[in-house]
């Protein structure tokens, strides 16, 4: 057997259900757009996910060779969703803060691991190193929709990935890549905030799953206007692959795997809805003041979220002035909606 098959192997083993390989050429297409955006100053705090750096490997590993590319699908079906769903005034947890986290976490350094072991340098690579879509595209395991998210044939958007660079030198999966989506825009017109403004044009400033990302916690205030978009799921967003047609056919692997949810600190209930009451709780005592801050949006944004007023009047927190300003743009929003002058 090759070094790429027992690589392809160990990875299949630890849990991988998609395997890659490409060259650790730099990414031209996605260096070039990325420039671009640097030199019109368009990509704010969003620089440290998105920028031209990432699409050089070498910037990762000198000497790499080749970039290694494993995916798990994390569409699961979890003993939490049998429970009834709750109809009242509730918030919701994106599937990836629920499901994501129960597959095996640590496969991008297991790999990495395997292959020092056998002498060679290799380095399991986050999303700050590397871009990941790139590198699963072009070696021909995905293709992009028009959300800019990658598809796999087999699990649709619904797939963690994991990199590692290497300076062995494997052989390449790469492949031209496909138009998968048509005529269809559903993910354009679906799009709560207008992060997706065309196809293929993404703007990470305005996307839910960026701005509630707990990696991401200096996005600054967020303005009215896009508040009032942003919904009330909790954690993230995934609006653009919910309705994507691609995605429907994917069915839900059962597991009885368990994981603490948890999100910017905070343990929450293993469950898709969140009742207001249970929300309101939580915010009480000694919490994150950015989960404060986006628990308040979720509220404001809530029918029927009346309940939550004490506890919006009494909150604040010294170090951060925004949850005062979102508490106070919350409770403007609830007292609209019951018809009242502010």
């Amino acid at each position: 057997m090759s070094l790429t098959s027992d690589v392809r192997e160990y990875a299949e083993s630890c849990g991988a259900e998609i395997f890659g390989v490409t060259s650790a050429d730099p990414f031209v297409d996605y260096r070039d757009a990325v420039t671009e955006l640097e030199n019109a100053d368009k990509l704010g705090t969003a620089s440290k996910y998105i920028n031209s750096p990432m699409a050089d490997a070498r910037n990762v590993l000198s000497s790499a060779r080749s970039i290694i590319v494993a995916g798990v699908p994390y569409k699961l079906k979890v003993p939490g969703d049998d429970l009834p769903e709750y109809d009242g005034p509730h918030v919701s947890l994106s599937r990836y803060w629920r499901h994501a986290r129960r597959v095996f976490v640590n496969l991008g350094e297991s790999i990495a691991e395997y292959l020092q072991k056998r002498g060679f340098e290799a380095k399991a690579v986050g999303h700050r190193g590397i871009s990941h879509k790139p590198a699963v595209v072009r070696a021909g395991v995905a293709n992009y929709g028009k959300n800019t998210i990658a598809y796999t044939k087999e699990f649709g958007s619904w797939v963690w990935w994991f990199v590692v660079v290497t300076e062995a030198d494997l052989e390449c999966t790469d492949a031209a890549g496909e138009d998968i989506c048509g005529k269809c825009d559903r993910c354009i017109k679906a799009c709560p905030t207008e992060a997706i403004s065309a196809p293929y044009r993404f703007d990470l400033l305005r996307c839910r799953t960026y701005l509630s990302h707990s990696s991401q916690q200096d996005v600054g205030e967020i303005a009215d206007s896009l508040k009032e978009k942003m919904g009330t799921c909790l954690g993230g967003c995934e609006v653009c692959q919910d309705v994507c047609p691609l995605n429907r056919t994917v069915e839900p692997i059962k597991t009885n795997t368990s994981f603490d949810v948890s999100w910017y600190g905070v343990p929450l209930p293993d469950r898709e809805r969140l009742p207001l009451s249970d929300l309101i709780e939580l915010l009480e005592g000694e919490r994150s003041h950015y989960f404060k801050r986006y628990a308040t949006i979720c509220i404001g944004n809530l029918e029927g979220a009346d309940d939550a007023l004490p506890v919006l009047t009494r909150m604040h927190d010294p170090e951060d002035e925004l949850v005062r300003k979102y508490a106070d743009w919350a409770i403007a929003k609830i007292k609209r909606g019951r018809g009242e002058r502010i």
